[in-house]
């Protein structure tokens, strides 16, 4: 019995399956990305207490300034896992979802912004080595931003394309 090839090699479907497999890494990456900027706003949070000695002197102003520092936390990483499992569904095949994209281009606008300000505020930085790292991680989570949503860009206009071509 013969063994016949079922994926088709043409030029548009290995773009197409190269685009996807893209697309999902870099989910997975805006994910990780995510627990980092928890991690990093957590760090940034403790070391800024110090800084308003004597005006976060009780303990209501200290659960407001945690409660607000969580809310924030809790949205970035929701907004992450949206767009990062959105990606990797739509990398698999699964649920088409547009709106990831637009977000996902308002985060990489965010990023650039963040990493700029990270860049204008490293003369000033107390903790170089800490300053370097955001920097670094900033740049890295603003190209990763850019990429999926020309990843997502591109998986789209290939599979209409090829849907055109099939059918």
């Amino acid at each position: 019995m013969e063994h016949k090839n079922i994926v088709n090699n043409d030029e548009l479907h290995i773009r197409l399956r190269k685009n996807q497999n893209t697309l999902s890494v870099i989910g997975l990456g805006v994910i990780a990305f995510g627990v980092w900027s928890v991690l990093k706003g957590i760090l940034y949070a403790a070391q800024s207490t110090g800084t308003f000695d004597g005006e976060l002197e009780g303990p209501f102003e200290q659960g407001f300034f945690w409660g607000f520092i969580a809310i924030v936390l809790i949205i970035d990483l929701g907004l992450r896992l949206y767009v990062g499992r959105s990606a990797i569904a739509e990398a698999r095949g699964g649920k088409k979802r547009r709106g990831y994209i637009v977000l996902a281009s308002l985060m990489a606008l965010i990023s650039f912004a963040l990493f700029a300000l990270s860049v204008a505020l490293f003369p000033t930085s107390d903790v170089k080595g800490a300053a370097l790292v955001s920097i670094v991680v900033d740049a890295t989570s603003c190209v990763l931003l850019a990429e999926m949503v020309l990843a997502a860009v591109r998986v789209n206009r290939l599979t209409k394309l090829l849907d055109r071509q099939e059918g």
